[in-house]
C-alpha cells in the first residue's frame, strides 16, 4: 500500500511514519525537511507544489496529520484551512481510496457535559459560543472533509485522538517539566490517555481492515486527574499540590475548550476503536510516561557500546556549558567524564580519551614545551566536545580546536569502535550525525610561546573598526562591548620575546561582569601594570576551572528564570551588517545597565575564512531569539550557534558546526577581502 503522510515531522507524525513504513511504502511530507531523512522513505517538502501534487496524487491512502502552530489569531485558522483545502484539491478519485483526517477529542467540548457524561463518536456536534480557534477549526474541517470526500467519491476516516502520551510528547515529557516549575494539579477529573505508539498501531489497523466513512476515537486508558498529576509530580521529584475544590469550580469557566476535560468530569468512549482495530493494549499509568532518564557513567568502552546498542535514546555529555544553559534532558545521558586519560604523545601529536579535559591536556604538554594553538578562556572542557562543538578562542590562525584534531576513534551506531584520520567531508557528516560517540581524540600540538595581553578601554564607536577587519592587527583580539555605557574593553594579545619590567602574570578575569565592576577588578589585579605576560596557555586560558562549579551550574540550571548563554557565529563578511542591525535592535532588547556582549574573532588563513562570534548571557530568552532572527535576516543560512551553550528549539545540525568541506563562507570572505584591497 502507498501511504502519503502529511505532517511527518510532528510528534505524532514521526511515530506514524515509523509504524507505517515498517510494512508499507510511505511518502513523508514535511514543512521543514529533516536533517537526517529516514531510510527507505520518500521525503517531500510541502512547499514544493509539484512534488507534493505527485506524492498525494499517487497515494492510495492520504493521511493529513499536519497542524501549523506558528501562526496565531485569524492566521491560525486561515493557514490550517488552506493546508486542508490544498490536500483535498490534489486527491485523485480512482487512485486515492481513503483520506484520513486527524481531528481531536476537543470537538467534544461542543457537547453539554451535564447531558453527555460519556462522549462518543455518534454524538451530534455543532459550534457554540466560547469555543477557541483550535476547537472551531476541527469542527469545521471535519464537516468539510466529509462533504468534499463524498463529492469526489473518495472514502474518508476521521480520527479523534485523546491525550497523546509518549516520548517527547507535551502531556508526558512536557507535564513533568512543568511540574518541576509548578507542581499544581486538579482533582476529580477523568482523562483518557493514548500512547503515541498505540495510536499509530490503532490507525494502521483501521486502514488495513478497511474501516471507512466513519469517525473513530483513538483512545485507550481512563485515569483520574488525581493519579495523573501525582505521578507526573513524582517523576519531577516535587510534592504535589492540588487546587482546592472551590478554586477548581470557579476556574472551570475560564478553562479553554481545548482543555475542556479539566472543566468537567466526562469520559471519552474508547470501545469503538478496540472493536474496529482489534488492537488491545495493556498499559498502566506509568507506561504512558517516559521512564526517568538514566545517568550512565562511561567508565569503560563496553559501557559505551552497550548504551549505543540499547536502542534507547541518549545524549552523550562531556564537560562544558551545555547542562548549565539548557533545560533538563528527558533522555538517558552517557557521561564521558570518567572515560579520561592520556593515551600517548608521538611526533607532536597527543592522543587522549574523549573525557579528558583541556586543562589536563595542557598540564601534560606544557612541561614538554608544547601547547594547543588556540584555546577558549575556560578549559574545563572535554576533548570529545572539541570534535562536535566549535570550541574556540580568539585566533588569527584557527577557527576552533576542531581544526587541531588529526584523528579520532569513535563508536558507530552499531556499537563498533572505528578509527578515522581527518577527512573534511566525512567528518562533516559525522559531526551532523549525532549517533556516534567519540572515544579518543588526537590533537596536533605546537611549540609553546610567550604572549602578552594589553587591555584597553575604548569608545564603542571603535567596534566597527574591529569587526571590519581591525581584529587582524593582533594575534588574538577579544572585545567586550557595553552598549549602555558606550564603551569597549579590548584584549590585544600578541607574541613577545619575554617579560619586561612592569609586566603582570596571568590571572582569571571576570570578563562578563558589569563595566564598573570590571574596571575595579582590573585595577586591583593590574595595580598600574600595563601588560599581562605568560606562557600561551595561561594567557589564552586563564580559567583553570570554575570554583564551586556544581553550585554555579545548579544556580544557572534551576533558577526561577533560566540563565542562558548563547553565542552566534557569522562569517566576517556579514559581521558589519550584523553589528549594524544589532545596534538598531538593542534599544528594544531591554538590556540591563551592566549587561555586556562578548565578541571574538577567529580566522583560517589557508582558506581565507574568518568568523565573528557574538556572545550574550541573560535571563531574557527574547534577547537570544532576537539575535538568532537577526543572524537569519542578515546571513541567510550561513550562521551558526555554539553547540555547547544555549540552542533555541528549531535549530538543526546545519547551524551547529561550520562545515570545513563547504564553500559558502569562503566565497563571502574572499569577496570581502577583495573589497578591502
Amino acid at each position: 500500500m502507498h501511504i502519503c503522510l502529511v505532517g511527518a515531522g510532528g510528534g505524532i507524525g514521526r511515530q506514524l511514519l515509523k509504524t507505517f513504513s515498517a510494512g508499507h511504502r510511505v511518502s513523508a511530507v514535511y514543512r521543514t525537511m529533516p536533517a537526517h531523512p529516514p531510510p527507505d522513505v520518500e521525503t517531500v517538502r510541502f512547499a514544493d507544489e509539484a512534488e507534493l501534487a505527485r506524492a498525494v496524487g499517487e497515494a492510495e491512502v492520504v493521511v493529513h496529520a499536519a497542524l501549523n502552530t506558528r501562526d496565531r489569531g485569524k492566521a491560525f485558522t486561515t493557514s490550517n484551512r488552506a493546508v486542508t483545502e490544498k490536500l483535498l484539491s490534489l486527491l485523485r478519485p480512482g487512485r486515492c481510496r481513503l483520506f484520513v483526517y486527524f481531528s481531536s477529542q476537543v470537538v467534544y467540548s461542543a457537547l453539554d457535559a451535564k447531558r453527555h457524561k460519556v462522549q462518543g463518536e455518534d454524538d451530534a456536534l455543532a459550534e457554540r459560543p466560547g469555543l477557541d480557534a483550535y476547537t472551531r477549526l476541527k469542527l469545521v474541517e471535519e464537516a468539510r472533509v466529509v462533504a468534499a470526500c463524498r463529492e469526489m467519491g473518495i472514502d474518508y476516516l476521521i480520527v479523534r485522538p485523546t491525550v497523546v502520551m509518549g516520548p517527547h510528547m507535551q502531556w508526558s515529557s512536557g507535564i513533568v517539566a512543568a511540574m518541576r516549575m509548578a507542581p499544581f494539579g486538579l482533582r476529580g477529573r477523568t482523562i483518557n490517555l493514548i500512547h503515541v505508539e498505540d495510536l499509530a498501531s490503532q490507525l494502521l489497523a483501521l486502514i488495513e481492515r478497511g474501516v471507512t466513512n466513519d469517525v473513530v476515537n483513538l483512545a485507550d486508558l481512563d485515569v483520574s486527574s488525581d493519579d495523573y498529576f501525582r505521578h507526573a509530580a513524582s517523576l519531577a521529584h516535587r510534592p504535589m499540590i492540588f487546587a482546592p475544590g472551590w478554586l477548581t469550580g470557579a476556574a472551570a469557566k475560564a478553562i479553554p475548550s481545548t482543555l475542556w476535560f479539566f472543566a468537567h468530569d466526562v469520559r471519552v468512549a474508547s470501545e469503538k476503536v478496540r472493536r474496529l482495530s482489534g488492537v488491545e493494549t495493556h498499559r498502566r499509568l506509568p507506561d504512558f510516561f517516559e521512564p526517568p532518564a538514566r545517568i550512565v557513567p562511561a567508565h569503560t568502552l563496553e559501557v559505551i557500546r552497550d548504551t549505543v546498542r540499547s536502542g534507547k535514546p541518549y545524549r552523550t555529555i562531556g564537560r562544558g556549558y551545555f547542562l548549565w544553559f539548557n533545560d533538563h534532558l528527558s533522555i538517558d545521558q552517557l557521561v564521558m567524564e570518567h572515560y579520561a586519560g592520556i593515551v600517548g604523545l608521538e611526533g607532536g601529536k597527543l592522543t587522549v580519551k574523549a573525557g579528558t579535559t583541556l586543562r589536563t591536556i595542557l598540564d601534560y604538554i606544557a612541561p614538554r614545551g608544547l601547547t594547543l594553538a588556540t584555546l577558549p578562556e575556560f578549559v574545563d572542557i572535554s576533548a570529545g566536545a572539541c570534535f562536535f562543538a566549535e570550541v574556540h578562542g580568539s585566533s588569527s590562525e584557527y577557527i576552533s580546536l576542531y581544526d587541531l584534531i588529526a584523528s579520532i576513534r569513535y563508536v558507530d551506531e552499531n556499537g563498533d569502535e572505528k578509527f578515522s584520520i581527518r577527512d573534511e567531508a566525512e567528518w562533516d557528516r559525522l559531526r551532523a550525525d549525532g549517533r556516534i560517540v567519540v572515544t579518543e581524540v588526537t590533537f596536533r600540538c605546537h611549540p609553546n610561546r610567550t604572549l602578552a595581553n594589553v587591555i584597553e578601554w575604548q569608545p564603542d564607536g571603535r567596534l566597527e573598526h574591529y569587526v571590519g577587519g581591525g581584529y587582524r592587527d593582533n594575534f588574538s583580539t577579544t572585545v567586550h562591548w557595553y552598549p549602555r555605557s558606550h564603551e569597549l574593553m579590548v584584549y590585544n594579545v600578541n607574541p613577545v620575546n619575554g617579560n619586561a619590567p612592569g609586566d603582570r602574570g596571568p590571572f582569571a578575569p571576570m570578563r562578563g561582569s558589569p563595566a564598573a565592576m570590571q574596571k575595579l577588578l582590573l585595577s586591583m589585579n593590574l595595580r598600574g601594570k600595563r601588560r599581562i605576560v605568560g606562557p600561551s596557555e595561561r594567557v589564552l586560558a586563564p580559567w583553570t576551572g570554575v570554583p564551586a562549579k556544581h553550585l554555579v551550574g545548579k544556580f544557572f540550571r534551576d533558577a526561577r528564570r533560566r540563565v542562558r548563554n548563547m553565542e552566534v557565529c557569522v562569517p566576517d563578511g556579514f559581521a558589519p551588517a550584523f553589528i549594524a542591525g544589532l545596534r538598531e535592535r538593542l534599544p528594544g532588547m531591554s538590556l540591563s545597565a551592566g549587561q555586556g556582549i562578548g565578541i571574538r574573532f577567529t580566522r583560517q588563513p589557508d582558506t581565507g575564512r574568518g568568523f565573528v562570534w557574538i556572545e550574550m548571557t541573560s535571563r531574557n530568552t527574547a534577547q537570544m531569539h532576537a539575535m538568532v532572527e537577526l543572524a537569519r535576516a542578515v546571513c541567510g543560512p550561513s550562521f551558526w550557534l555554539h553547540r555547547g551553550k544555549y540552542v533555541p528549539a528549531g535549530i538543526g545540525p546545519d547551524h551547529l558546526f561550520i562545515p570545513r568541506a563547504g564553500e559558502i563562507a569562503f566565497h563571502l570572505s574572499a569577496e570581502t577581502d577583495r573589497g578591502r584591497a
